[in-house]
């Protein structure tokens, strides 16, 4: 559920005055009148959302943010534990659990009637969804072949930018947050899970580094059924793994010198990334006025659409380091513009107008290279980690990123409270995302690496480990 549509605040009528969004100098001084709740939402705001349903103003306004954001302080706990959960009990049965967990994350949000159970069960989502997010691409990198699995893994991240479009769209039209959550989060999450019981096989790669041969032979056959071919099982050659160890940890992956600055870079850029993506939400929310918020929405969305549509197609021609060097410096500079409205604290005073017109372009071109740097960092890190720790690695940087998007709304509090560009900060706070690239290395044009070179001698398997006639 999107915090930038749920948690808009109206205009509040206090003792006959109008207080706009959460200055609300009144009601927090007067405390009787907060008790009272002697306050009247403007009559033109036609939303029930989670704000006006449990009356978060006054003295309740403090878990605006909390609930807004305990979501991604889940996801980080999560994903730290369910990357790693899945370089041993197996991709399948983590996507399984998270997926289950995930959906009574969902239901309980829907029926949550106080603002208590809300930010549970907003924590278990936000816990174990980040788990269905890391294994997808980790499961489509390790099934598919070299060119195909680079277009499927960022390409499911179109499907992301469908949901925003929804997002804006339902909220603008439905006036009940709970009808919208029933009918494109509870419903569809359902749907996914039952597919995925019956569709989904354990990635084949993590079940031979695993040396479980005849599991990987079985979801081999499967997959030759399923396409209609013929297996020839002599191309699974057991004799190929020579591992000294299969399993590994969070901390080997800042030890061992084949990824360690890598890890570094990884977590410098998706802190980054999401700072930009979701600091970028909370500024739209405080800045907009009237409607401005679902149109920006509509329009960010389409953004998205268009920049995961081109990384899609564009990814296997593109050089990991450098072009994510490239995306940063627009985003940033695009943050940067915003100086031209001065270094003060950033509010939109019209609508209709030329400020809003440039303002919603350059908000469209931060979020474009936004999803450019997303695809990217997404098949980059796959890349660099062999199969042994990919789960751990993709996972585990991914999720200490979202630190970012924890993280963004306090930062945006902070850079309101000295009165400052709060656009400008997040472009210069994200300078740490060209400070990661810089530090990862360039995998551009090379094959899935399998083992881990400190543990063994290092060798490689060829994508394609299913050969069909």
């Amino acid at each position: 559920m999107s915090p930038t549509y749920n948690y808009i605040v109206p205009q509040l009528y206090c003792n006959g005055q109008v207080m706009l969004n959460l200055i609300l100098k009144v009601c927090v001084e007067d405390q009787k009148t907060c008790s009272d709740k002697n306050y009247q939402i403007d009559p033109d705001f036609k939303y029930k959302n989670i704000v006006t349903e449990f009356n978060l103003f006054c003295d309740n306004k403090k878990y605006i943010m909390i609930t807004s954001t305990i979501n991604f302080l889940g996801s980080v706990i999560g994903g730290a534990i369910l990357s790693q959960i899945s370089d041993y009990w197996g991709r399948y049965k983590t996507l399984l659990f998270s997926l289950v967990f995930t959906n009574i994350g969902f239901i309980g949000i829907y029926f949550s009637a106080t603002i208590l159970q809300l930010i549970i069960f907003t924590f278990i989502f936000g816990f174990f969804q980040v788990g269905v997010y890391i294994m997808i691409p980790v499961m489509i990198n390790e099934i598919s072949g070299y060119e195909i699995k680079q277009i499927y893994s960022t390409g499911t991240l179109v499907f992301w930018c469908l949901g925003e479009i929804l997002m804006a769209i339902s909220f603008f039209a439905i006036t009940n947050w709970r009808t919208i959550q029933l009918l494109f989060i509870v419903i569809p999450g359902l749907i996914s899970l039952i597919l995925t019981c019956f569709s989904v096989q354990e990635s084949p790669r993590y079940l031979y580094q695993m040396k479980d041969y005849d599991k990987a032979l079985n979801v081999f056959r499967y997959i030759a059924n399923v396409n209609g071919k013929e297996f020839d099982e002599q191309a699974l050659e057991h004799s190929q793994m020579n591992s000294l160890r299969t399993t590994y940890s969070i901390f080997d992956l800042f030890k061992l010198r084949q990824f360690a600055s890598s890890s570094v870079g990884f977590i410098l850029i998706s802190f980054a990334l999401h700072l930009i993506y979701y600091g970028g939400q909370f500024v739209l929310q405080d800045i907009s006025i009237g409607n401005m918020i679902y149109k920006i929405g509509i329009l960010l969305g389409i953004s998205e659409l268009i920049g995961y549509s081109l990384i899609t197609y564009l990814i296997p021609k593109l050089q990991r380091k450098y072009n994510q060097i490239l995306f940063f410096s627009i985003q940033i500079l695009g943050c940067l513009a915003f100086l031209s409205y001065g270094i003060s604290q950033y509010k939109l005073e019209c609508q209709g107008c030329i400020e809003e017109i440039i303002v919603i372009l350059l908000c469209c071109l931060i979020r474009f290279f936004n999803s450019f740097g997303f695809g990217l960092q997404r098949q980059h890190t796959l890349e660099i980690y062999p199969t042994s720790i990919r789960g751990t690695g993709s996972g585990f940087l991914f999720t200490l990123g979202i630190l970012g998007s924890f993280s963004s709304s306090y930062m945006i509090a902070l850079a309101s409270y000295f009165e400052m560009n709060q656009v400008a900060f997040l472009g210069i706070c994200s300078i740490s995302g060209i400070i990661g690239a810089i530090l990862t290395k360039e995998t551009f044009q090379k094959r899935l690496i399998d083992d881990v070179d400190e543990s063994i001698k290092e060798t490689y398997l060829e994508d394609g480990m299913l050969k069909t006639n």
